[in-house]
């Protein structure tokens, strides 16, 4: 049997798990300029570049994800799956802010 309602706390977690799968549209700028963190002298050495071109290239993916696995989790009251949906749309953001720490590019 279906549940007729959700949890309350569903709806903010579905609400901000939308918010990484609204800037899909901007993924195709991110992407073109992905390329510009490898201008400066020496810095395709730097491992962190290229955790952040990774990630900029995979973006969609676990915001989109993250975004359908929350929007399940609301609809069959699942207050956990919910959740597991919002931390897989921000995972990306996540390894992108850790990795910046370790690139002179963001310095």
């Amino acid at each position: 049997m279906q549940p007729t309602h959700s949890h309350p706390l569903s709806i903010p977690l579905l609400a901000l798990a939308f918010l990484p799968a609204i800037t899909i549209v901007a993924w195709p700028v991110a992407l073109f300029m992905s390329a510009f963190i490898f201008d400066a002298p020496d810095s395709d050495n730097v491992f962190a570049n290229w955790i952040i071109v990774f990630v900029l290239l995979t973006y969609p993916i676990p915001s989109y994800l993250g975004f359908k696995k929350a929007k399940h989790g609301h609809e069959t009251a699942d207050l956990r799956e919910c959740f597991k949906g919002f931390m897989l749309a921000y995972i990306s953001l996540l390894v992108f802010y850790v990795a910046s720490w370790f690139t002179p590019f963001f310095n």
